[in-house]
């Protein structure tokens, strides 16, 4: 019977491991990724239109998880004049109107923050980051001039965003959203999250259990019976 309870616990976390052992996904884009290898130059001559990103102005842009999950990177499409770090975080928000908390993201609904690498001329780039999330709703924001970040940078266009998109970005001092009303409009720009959904237990794992209890049940009985 011993011999079986272990071999009932091996194959249990065998199962587990299994079951967790999801590849990275794409669990949010705001939009698909456009030209690359832009340079700096036409971002600043507008030939292509960007957003900046640096210690003055902060992109972001609200999503949700409808799931439990594990995200293990964030990033988008960048460009800098030259090679030069700036932050992204993950932000806790209260729902799908809500902002972060404080300008300098210094509180805790900031639940993780990575560096990332500005690329001349422009490119998709990502910096890991392991958080594991509830469902609900989240900012994803990058920026510079905090957790070490110095460089200065641009999102340029991509294609059309994935639905409506919820921008915000923190400018003058305030949290803005991207609407005429609020003096300034953000769109089409690639922000992403990678990770994976953590799935419900399966089959083989109920089973296992099932047999591991059914085991220990035995034994016990077995022991009772033996001793009186």
């Amino acid at each position: 019977m011993k011999r079986f309870s272990v071999i009932c616990f091996l194959i249990g976390v065998l199962a587990i491991i299994n079951t967790n052992n999801a590849s990275a996904d794409i669990l949010f884009e705001s939009g698909t990724l456009g030209p690359t290898a832009v340079p700096w130059s036409d971002v600043v001559d507008q030939t292509v239109f960007g957003a900046n990103v640096s210690s003055a102005v902060f992109d972001g842009v609200r999503f949700e998880l409808t799931a439990p999950a594990v995200i293990f990177e964030i990033g988008g499409h960048f460009v800098a004049p030259t090679s030069s770090t700036f932050f992204g975080a993950i932000v806790k928000l209260d729902d799908d109107v809500d902002f972060p908390n404080s300008g300098d993201l210094s509180t805790p609904d900031v639940l993780g923050v990575t560096l990332l690498t500005f690329p001349a001329p422009s490119a998709e780039v990502f910096g890991n980051l392991a958080l594991s999330l509830d469902p609900g709703w989240y900012a994803l924001v990058f920026g510079s001039g905090l957790y070490g970040a110095a460089g200065n940078g641009a999102m340029p266009l991509n294609n059309p965003d994935i639905g409506t998109q919820s921008y915000i970005a923190f400018v003058s001092s305030h949290w803005k959203n991207s609407a005429p009303t609020d003096g300034f409009e953000f769109k089409d720009f690639r922000f992403v999250v990678k990770g994976s959904i953590i799935p419900e237990p399966n089959t083989l794992c109920l089973t296992v259990l099932i047999l591991c209890l059914a085991s220990v049940y035995g034994q016990t009985r077995f022991r009772l019976r033996f001793n009186q």
